[in-house]
């Protein structure tokens, strides 16, 4: 046990918050690896099922294992019992690597590494947009600020507004600050950050004028009822909004109308490149997961054949047939222009690989401070 790696978030965090633009990409590139590997490379087969244990008290734990030819282990996460006052603490939770003949090698809190991760899922397809000038973020907690991070450090010089919907003034306050600073020092990035009340008595009309002109939006929130009316991103708008809904991690969250993706899927200058079809597709990061557990697709009516993979994209994108030339350039027009809705579940295999990215920086940094 003398050899094995141990990481706390602080330290996490200090790696993670001061890559460089080209490191950043290089995790982004890891992640988009992973997706490619599971969806069309046979790792899928060796994966095995995440699975939810939820206690009467409110006690809700998350087990998600993983394994590779070279390393195995498991991510626990905790969302704790409601307190006596009905408050909740944040997440908590650890994890925990061997080798591949089972020999631990390490152990990492996991917070910083879920917030990055799952944000960074996040940025692959929002990699793919055109458009990025006005966005908007629900939530204000640790996803919300990993979002933003990565949004700045990814396409900074081209995004002009952020705006947080939260019913917590003081927790998107703290958020804006915590992100201006970071931003002086790091990526140096012109866009403004705002702040939209949802429990303000006109949120409602203003949260449909602002969704008319917003290019990207992030949906970070544990929400168990949609965050707003699909008609205010399917109607008068002058050019394809980009969706990404992360917050529900079970069957009764959900975040997103069901009208919404079905929306999505019957758009008419949309493109499907796993069937070929004239008509948009629900993006995902795991599809049978998705179908069975996700809150926006759970009973939803929609079938497996209208939701494609990330990782399906990303092995079309680098295919060099000529024969798929036009199916490639269908699929990056509709990607990175037409009405995209993505569903990101997590797939367990990435937190494997993002640990082990995580965990060389660490024995980098280690070996520089020797030298």
């Amino acid at each position: 046990m003398a050899n094995v790696q141990v990481l706390d978030n602080p330290t996490i965090h200090d790696l993670l918050i001061n890559l460089s633009l080209e490191e950043t990409i290089v995790f982004r590139k890891i992640l988009e690896q992973t997706f490619e590997d599971v969806s069309v490379g046979g790792e899928r087969q060796y994966q095995p099922m995440p699975s939810v244990a939820n206690r009467a008290n409110g006690q809700n734990t998350l087990f998600r294992p993983f394994t590779s030819d070279s390393s195995i282990g498991a991510k626990i996460t905790v969302e704790p019992a409601p307190a006596s006052d009905g408050t909740k603490d944040p997440l908590h939770g650890i994890i925990v690597l061997t080798d591949g003949k089972g020999n631990p090698t390490a152990i990492l809190s996991s917070e910083e590494v879920t917030g990055y991760r799952t944000s960074m899922n996040a940025m692959v397809p929002f990699s793919w947009r055109k458009h990025v000038d006005n966005i908007l973020v629900f939530g204000g907690g640790m996803q919300a600020l990993w979002h933003t991070r990565l949004i700045l450090a990814l396409r900074g010089s081209e995004v002009k507004n952020i705006t947080y919907a939260s019913p917590i003034k003081d927790h998107v306050n703290k958020l804006i600050a915590t992100v201006t600073k970071e931003n002086q020092s790091r990526w140096n990035s012109n866009a403004s950050f705002h702040f939209i009340d949802t429990t303000a008595t006109n949120y409602q009309r203003d949260l449909q004028a602002l969704l008319k002109i917003t290019d990207a939006v992030f949906c970070t929130t544990p929400s168990q009822i949609p965050l707003f009316p699909a008609s205010y991103l399917t109607q008068g708008r002058s050019r394809q909004p980009f969706i990404s809904a992360i917050g529900s991690w079970q069957p009764q969250m959900v975040e997103l109308e069901h009208a919404l993706l079905h929306h999505a899927i019957s758009a008419n200058d949309g493109y499907n490149p796993v069937t070929g079809e004239i008509r948009g597709v629900v993006l995902t990061d795991d599809r049978d997961f998705a179908l069975q557990n996700c809150g926006e697709l759970v009973n939803s009516g929609i079938p497996a054949k209208d939701v494609v993979e990330l990782g399906e994209i990303i092995a079309l994108k680098k295919c060099k047939e000529i024969s798929k030339q036009d199916q490639i350039d269908k699929a990056i027009k509709f990607i990175s222009e037409g009405f995209v809705a993505y569903k990101s579940i997590g797939v367990s295999l990435t937190d494997l690989t993002v640990s082990n990215a995580i965990l060389e920086l660490a024995k980098n940094k280690q070996r520089q401070q020797h030298l």
